[in-house]
């Protein structure tokens, strides 16, 4: 029986690493022989390349297993295809299966200061179905391009003149231009161009909100996500949400987690050298607020005068702030550390705590509950009059 079992499990191991084999062959006219190509996963963080692959008259080939934390078996992911160090970036589906996928492109070289780069045109790939699937969103999105260079260009005029008048700090004639019919004709199109724009990518998301494609599209049309995008996100399939591209979504929208969610378990360094964890900073606390911040950040250092003032009227009530500064100088900290006089504990992240709470702008603020650990508010809700105004319910009862 064991025996069975063994051979039971060495058929399904064989069969699920088929499944996620994938092969691409390829070849780009202008690329020069040794320049390395890499597949790298789509999203809206910088991701590490899955694959790479040298370039020999003009050829190349990716083979290798798709990552199994990204999808299930069978399925394809999202990948551009990208010349190493270079900027130009052209995206299909990397489907696993029997079939080789056959990639053809022109590289168009684009000469830098720094580098050498290029950008793929006249794409075309055949063997995997998904990726025409695909290139149907994208039809539908290159549409929307048309329309916004057809707008600008019938209003290029009016646009050029306001510019002249800005450049010019002509205050007077600004306001004219902007009461002009020929500007209102602009704001009449710029406004229906975006109704249109927005009734596309709701359409294309909706068409997918049972499966990754839903998030992934999500993430192909979107630049970033906000918290005003948790309906959206909340409206895919449990499916959706838990796959790669829905888990990639909802770290983006909550970064520390949703509200009432445990918090992250961050780990800090101190001057001595020791790590210190949120559980053990939070001891012997009520709230702790994580305050993500860096020297050069206007916003953030404004924010510290708010900050300073909630602290002083709760320290002795179990306010705790930790603050956590992404500067990559260590003087540059320590000098704003010593100009802004914050008495709480201070610490620069040389663990990967902003990584681990997705910060992506500053300030970021997170506040936790520092007996239960879990999350309270973030992101604008844990700033300003907002956070005042959290603070004094708390700390009423």
């Amino acid at each position: 029986m064991k025996k069975l079992l063994s051979v039971a499990a060495l058929i399904l191991v064989a069969a699920t690493s088929q499944a996620q084999h994938y092969c691409v062959n390829g070849s780009a006219e202008g690329l020069p022989d040794g320049i390395t190509l890499q597949l790298v996963p789509m999203s809206h963080d910088q991701e590490k390349p899955i694959a790479e692959a040298t370039v020999s008259d003009g050829h190349f080939r990716f083979e290798g297993d798709i990552p199994s934390e990204m999808n299930g078996v069978g399925e394809g992911i999202c990948v551009s295809i990208t010349v190493k160090d270079s900027n130009g970036a052209e995206y299909f589906i990397l489907e696993p299966g029997t079939t080789t996928i056959t990639l053809t492109a022109v590289a168009d070289s684009q000469p830098t200061d720094e580098v050498q780069r290029y950008r793929f045109d006249h794409v075309s790939i055949s063997g995997s179905p998904l990726t025409d699937r695909l290139n149907g969103y994208k039809a539908r999105r290159a549409q929307l391009d048309q329309l916004y260079t057809a707008y600008n260009e019938r209003h290029k005029d009016v646009e050029e003149k306001l510019i002249a008048a800005r450049n010019a700090k002509d205050n007077e004639l600004v306001k004219a231009i902007q009461a002009s019919d020929e500007w209102k004709a602009l704001m009449a199109d710029e406004s229906e161009f975006f109704k249109t724009a927005e009734e596309t990518y709701t359409a294309i998301i909706n068409e997918n909100r049972d499966t990754y494609w839903g998030p992934m599209m999500a993430l192909y049309l979107m630049s970033y996500f906000t918290k005003d995008n948790k309906p959206l996100f909340d409206s895919f399939s449990v499916e959706a949400q838990q796959s790669w591209y829905g888990k990639k979504m909802r770290d983006e929208i909550m970064p520390a987690g949703d509200i009432g969610e445990p918090a992250k378990e961050l780990t800090v360094r101190d001057d001595s050298g020791k790590t210190l964890t949120l559980k053990e900073l939070s001891q012997g606390k009520r709230i702790v607020l994580i305050d993500f911040w860096a020297s050069w950040c206007g916003p953030c250092r404004k924010e510290i005068p708010n900050v300073k003032k909630q602290y002083e009227l709760y320290k002795d009530r179990g306010f705790e702030v930790v603050s956590i500064s992404i500067d990559k100088k260590e003087d540059a900290w320590r000098k704003a550390l010593k100009e802004e006089n914050l008495e709480w504990p201070n610490f620069r992240d040389t663990e990967g705590a902003a990584d681990l709470y997705k910060v992506r702008s500053i300030p970021a603020m997170f506040l936790i509950n520092a007996e239960t650990q879990r999350v309270i508010a973030f992101g604008e809700d844990a700033r300003g009059e907002s956070l005042a105004e959290i603070l004094a319910d708390i700390f009423a009862l």
